[in-house]
């Protein structure tokens, strides 16, 4: 569920942060009840086996019980619960504390007790270990580059020594054009078998083009169209890798994806495009600071 409603202060800017409300939390709670049989199966599967993949290698031969696992951002406790569940030292972190009590209801259903705490990551209090394994799923297209940037360094302040962050952010900048109205895609159905290099530096234009116009006849392009929305911040691989490094991160992996046909035909007819891909995730790294020059 694509939630677009302008959340605004008094000044116009979004809020960073507000609560959806206890219906909207009641529907994510149904869909991770379901979850075997809607797209939460896919962004579950992957957070494991990124985690399966970067982050366990780096912690050596621990236990679970001795590895911290955070949900940052945990709403409904999605990946708390999923991480508990494989018997890792789990805490899922949110303000809504209506969201918070479903996440707590789920987890006793799923017959786990991982801790939730109502606080933000940059608040992580000291009487709780370091966090080895940051999930941060979902979050990031809520999050202009500013806010995402404080995050992010929020994030990697209270991460172990061997600690790393797995995201996944969805959708991504041109969803708009390629999965929106079917007038907006026209242009680009017969670029569709381009090779990615070209297909991609045309998209870009043909959003520039449309961004000209929208300027001429709103004040306004596309990005400042959105900039009050809940996903006010669609991004790219490149624009993404780049807030991550200026946050202080070396990536271990990044890539994109198409995990299920999100408007069939249109995904059909861009599955060979990576710049048409929905889903962006991958690890990353508190960077660790050079050794100075040898003399």
């Amino acid at each position: 569920m694509t939630v677009q409603s302008e959340v605004t202060s008094s000044d116009g800017i979004k809020s960073t942060s507000f609560e959806y409300g206890l219906a909207y939390q009641r529907l994510q709670a149904a869909k991770y009840r379901d979850r075997e049989h809607n797209h939460w199966k896919h962004r579950i599967r992957l957070a494991h086996e990124l985690v399966d993949q970067y982050a366990l290698p780096r912690l050596g031969d621990r236990k679970p019980a001795e590895i911290t696992v955070v949900d940052v951002g945990t709403s409904i406790g999605t990946f708390a619960i999923e991480f508990a569940k494989r018997g890792f030292q789990t805490f899922g972190l949110d303000f809504d504390a209506q969201a918070l009590a479903i996440a707590a209801e789920l987890a006793r259903e799923e017959g786990v007790e991982p801790t939730f705490v109502q606080t933000d990551v940059a608040d992580w209090p000291r009487s709780l270990p370091r966090i080895d394994v940051a999930v941060c799923f979902d979050i990031f297209e809520h999050l202009h580059d500013d806010e995402m940037g404080a995050f992010l360094t929020a994030i990697r302040r209270n991460l172990s020594e061997r600690g790393c962050l797995v995201f996944h952010t969805y959708p991504t900048q041109y969803d708009y054009l390629l999965f929106g109205r079917g007038y907006a895609r026209l242009p680009l159905n017969f670029a569709a078998r381009l090779p990615p290099r070209w297909f991609e530096r045309l998209l870009r234009a043909y959003a520039a083009v449309l961004d000209a116009g929208m300027l001429l006849l709103r004040g306004q392009d596309y990005r400042d169209s959105i900039k009050t929305w809940s996903h006010c911040n669609p991004t790219t691989r490149s624009r993404l890798a780049d807030v991550i490094a200026r946050a202080g991160y070396d990536l271990l992996c990044l890539e994109s994806a198409q995990f299920y046909d999100f408007k069939a035909s249109a995904s059909r007819r861009f599955r060979r495009q990576p710049s048409a891909n929905r889903n962006i995730f991958g690890v990353a790294v508190p960077r660790r600071p050079s050794a100075p020059p040898t003399k």
